[in-house]
């Protein structure tokens, strides 16, 4: 049986989660058209066509491809950095940056969210919090997606630590 590297099984998962997201995305935008056309038509008709489960629908959409894309957007090298002074460096002290970076901050933050995310998550699970607006959605689920993203994100940065670390080995 073959064994699978820790890093290349923690981006098959982000990968995984960026093609929900990605997925997402485009259900979000079919979604939003609806609700745009639906709010005119419906005036137009006498009819309600959107709902606030619909509108709802929308963020919460968002929120799923945000929330799994972290880890896939770091897997994928898209976060927001400045290069300024990286792009002057070699591409070994660029890797030593890299990956002091990711230890010293990018997982001590990804655990923090995690970890401080994970009472409110279970807590509205337990009492099956909804949406406070007539028609809408459980909220429960989407909160729970806040410590799975951030968890998804600091398996991504646990994967790019290993492989710079084993780049910069002698």
């Amino acid at each position: 049986m073959a064994r699978i590297d820790l890093p290349d099984g923690i981006d098959r998962i982000n990968r995984w989660a960026g093609w929900i997201g990605r997925w997402s995305i485009l259900l979000m935008l079919a979604i939003g058209s609806w609700n745009v056309v639906g709010r005119y038509l419906g005036l137009a008709l006498g009819l309600s066509l959107s709902s606030n489960a619909l509108i709802e629908a929308q963020w919460y959409l968002f929120s799923l491809a945000f929330l799994l894309g972290l880890g896939w957007t770091l897997q994928r090298d898209g976060h927001v950095r400045v290069d300024l002074l990286h792009s002057r460096w070699s591409r070994r002290r660029q890797q030593r940056v890299e990956l002091a970076g990711t230890l010293a901050l990018l997982l001590p933050f990804a655990l923090m969210v995690l970890l401080v995310s994970l009472q409110p998550a279970w807590q509205s699970f337990l009492i099956q919090e909804a949406s406070p607006d007539p028609g809408g959605l459980p909220r429960f689920w989407i909160k729970a997606l806040i410590p799975l993203g951030f968890a998804l994100l600091a398996l991504q940065g646990v994967a790019s630590a290993i492989r710079l670390r084993r780049a910069l080995r002698p």
